[in-house]
């Protein structure tokens, strides 16, 4: 569980790979991204997402998860796809 944590339900640090693209852009290929899941738990997660460009907050993604052991993807895993929704941004830290 994350130190300092305000949230009800608690995030958990995961550094897993993920593939994300707008809903809008899904079909396609130039409109998915990697990226990674830093943390997450019940209610949400957080992204890190380098060249994903202008993303406003409502903006619905689609993800694909590919879980981790080390930082390194976890073959021995089917992939995960995620639904989500831009909440809130951090541009300086590409969150």
């Amino acid at each position: 569980m994350l130190e300092n944590e305000r949230r009800r339900d608690p995030r958990y640090a995961l550094h897993y790979p993920v593939i994300i693209c707008s809903s809008r852009a899904i079909d396609r290929p130039e409109g998915w991204h990697y990226g990674e899941i830093l943390d997450a738990g019940k209610n949400g997660m957080r992204l890190r997402v380098d060249d994903f460009g202008t993303l406003p907050v409502g903006s619905e993604l689609q993800m694909v998860c590919q879980p981790a052991r080390n930082r390194q993807p976890n073959n021995n895993c089917m992939p995960v796809p995620i639904k989500g929704r831009v909440v809130w941004k951090n541009a300086a830290g590409n969150q």
